[in-house]
């Protein structure tokens, strides 16, 4: 059980349509070893057409703190994010989705970093936030993934969510602010919540454009991908030595974003998406912008036919950090050449 009075916490949970994973994740938070079991949970619900409102009322019968909200319209996932912030009125705000699942052994260093007003408690670690400024940043664009202090939030953070929604992820405004500003950032020491599947398990379809009609959708917010909305997102870090230091030790996808390796990845993610390259070009520094260019020529030459490249990552199984050398032959045909060990994770 939590010794925190949920008077300090608002617990807000953003969901559209996955009644069943919904059902589990609701189950996780109030099982009798959850310390957030007697904390008032409020449900966003984006306009659900399938049984999330009889499910949550089923719920309400045996949690009376519970409590539902239901959108008017599917005003998408990145808007629901803006409004559940919105929402906030405690002095934490943590927001969850529907599709994660919970671990709670760190939960007291939670409530620690609440007690000392940290601005920010880091509770996801897949992107190893304790790396470098640059994973800590990574690390925040999994929404659930954070704990904010609420009074960070102000006009012009709302400004810039209602802004970066385009971008797919409004809560980088937040923070970058926080990055900014050099606030106090705490960092658990085991994740609380691990990610689930961003992608809609019938249609294949990512959270921000299930249920619009696809065919109907701009074309920008059809073809967006991940790293595009990233690299957008990064105008909001104000320091242009920090913000290309983010660029070149990016490890989102893997893909630093001055390598060739953006180029596959744009293909992949966004059929070859000329305004997705141009976005992440925009955001580069002189130098980087000109290593683009050359790795733009040489991906539709030389590296259609040979191309030998590297990526660094983190293997919990190993509990330590991977060097991969991996070699793409003729554009399709990709396999490792070895890896080497960098450390143990500390």
């Amino acid at each position: 059980m939590s010794n925190l009075s949920d008077k300090c916490l608002d617990i807000i949970l953003i969901t559209y349509n996955r009644a069943d994973k919904l059902q589990k994740t609701l189950e996780a938070l109030f099982a009798p070893e959850s310390p957030v079991r007697n904390f008032e949970i409020t449900i966003l619900d984006n306009n659900s057409q399938d049984d999330t409102e009889d499910l949550v009322r089923n719920f309400q019968g045996k949690f009376h703190r519970l409590q539902y909200i239901k959108n008017k319209y599917n005003i998408g996932g990145n808007a629901n994010i803006v409004r559940a912030f919105e929402l906030a009125k405690k002095d934490y705000v943590w927001i969850l989705a529907d599709n994660d699942e919970f671990c709670w052994d760190s939960w007291q260093e939670v409530e620690d970093g609440i007690r000392e007003e940290k601005d920010a408690i880091v509770v996801s670690d897949y992107e190893c936030p304790k790396e470098n400024i640059a994973q800590l940043f990574i690390q925040t664009t999994f929404l659930p993934g954070v704990i904010y202090k609420v009074a960070n939030i102000d006009d012009t953070v709302v400004g810039n969510m209602e802004f970066n929604i385009s971008n797919m992820f409004p809560h980088l405004a937040l923070s970058a602010k926080l990055i900014n500003e050099d606030k106090q950032i705490s960092i658990i020491s085991r994740a609380v919540v691990i990610p689930g599947d961003n992608r809609d398990e019938k249609t294949g379809e990512y959270t921000f454009v299930r249920g619009y009609k696809y065919r109907s959708l701009h074309p920008l917010m059809k073809n967006m991908n991940w790293l595009t909305g990233y690299a957008n997102s990064l105008y909001m870090i104000h320091d242009k030595t920090l913000r290309n230091y983010i660029i070149s030790h990016n490890m989102f996808y893997y893909c630093p974003l001055n390598s060739a390796n953006v180029f596959y990845y744009n293909e992949k993610e966004a059929g070859g998406s000329l305004y997705n390259l141009l976005s992440i070009f925009a955001v580069l520094g002189i130098f980087d912008k000109l290593r683009f260019i050359i790795n733009f020529v040489l991906y539709y030459t030389l590296y259609r036919i040979l191309y030998i490249y590297s990526y660094y990552k983190r293997e919990k199984a190993e509990d330590c950090f991977i060097k991969e050398f991996r070699v793409r032959l003729f554009y399709y045909i990709n396999t490792r050449l070895f890896r080497i060990k960098i450390r143990g994770n500390s």
